[in-house]
């Protein structure tokens, strides 16, 4: 498969780089706005392969000219009048030059994430998946801790699970309330935060660092989104080799965090499998 294909396709997998996505955290168009487009897009496909008796062969086929006539995401909003076709180039060159940052990645990181990856899929206990992720995101960033906060649905709530660092246990199933600190900003705006030195960032919350009594200096927080989901957010601090988290490090971890999520949701799903079948 062609080199560039291939991380284009990577990606585009990450939810925070997608076209809808960026609009949505710039400003330019609502998350109504953007899930009804989404459901115009959706619902073109769903007329074009709607047949559940073709096989496989014939399904794919169909889908390939089919997919000819489905309105790219950007057109649909262009035609709805939510977006201008200035407002659309900006954010596609935005998008084109994550991929360009993509593909400068060193080829030896991108293949660890992507092993990573599958390690952490590979089990669908719960607690284990946590565990490996914790694991492996300090590896990643090479931070010295790292925290993982699920988002409570019912209240909007960020709850630590699985923290790792000095300290680790004193945070344990702590909430953080919505909007608060940096983590809670970046579960709002859906984008990642990447800090030099923390005690300068209005976002910062102490609090965590006076549980802990460990200085927080450099940080980096991304989203955690599984498909379309918001799931959580995904923290590390403190790089142990150099004085703040790069670029590289934030899509690294932004790539790691897509996995991550997935192996979440999937865990979770045979938990609740496992769960219903015990009690029929």
């Amino acid at each position: 498969m062609n080199e560039h294909l291939f991380l284009k396709g990577i990606i585009m997998n990450i939810n925070s780089h997608l076209l809808g996505d960026h609009l949505k955290s710039m400003g330019i168009i609502s998350g109504k706005q953007l899930e009804e487009a989404l459901q115009i897009q959706q619902g073109f496909f769903s007329d074009s392969i709607s047949e559940s008796h073709m096989n496989r062969a014939e399904l794919i086929t169909k889908s390939r000219r089919g997919s000819k006539d489905v309105p790219m995401l950007g057109q649909i909003l262009l035609e709805k009048g939510y977006i201008t076709k200035d407002m659309l180039d900006s954010v596609l060159a935005i998008q084109n030059c994550q991929v360009r940052e993509l593909r400068l990645l060193s080829s030896e990181k991108l293949a660890l994430v992507i092993q990573i990856g599958f390690i952490i899929n590979s089990t669908v206990n719960l607690i284990d998946v946590l565990s490996l992720i914790m694991k492996y995101a300090n590896i990643v960033t090479d931070a010295m801790a790292s925290t993982l906060m699920l988002l409570d649905d019912n209240t909007g709530e960020l709850v630590f699970s699985i923290p790792t660092g000095p300290n680790a246990d004193e945070l344990k199933d702590i909430r953080i309330p919505s909007g608060v600190g940096v983590a809670g900003w970046v579960a709002k705006n859906q984008q990642y935060v990447l800090i030099e030195d923390a005690r300068k960032d209005p976002r910062f919350y102490q609090g965590i660092d006076d549980m802990t009594s460990v200085e927080t200096k450099s940080l980096l927080c991304v989203p955690m989104r599984s498909k379309r989901k918001f799931i959580g957010v995904l923290e590390v601090i403190n790089k142990n080799e150099s004085p703040c988290f790069t670029e590289d490090d934030a899509l690294l971890l932004s790539i790691f965090s897509h996995q991550a999520a997935i192996a979440i949701e999937n865990a979770m799903l045979f938990n609740s499998i496992e769960t219903h079948r015990d009690t029929v």
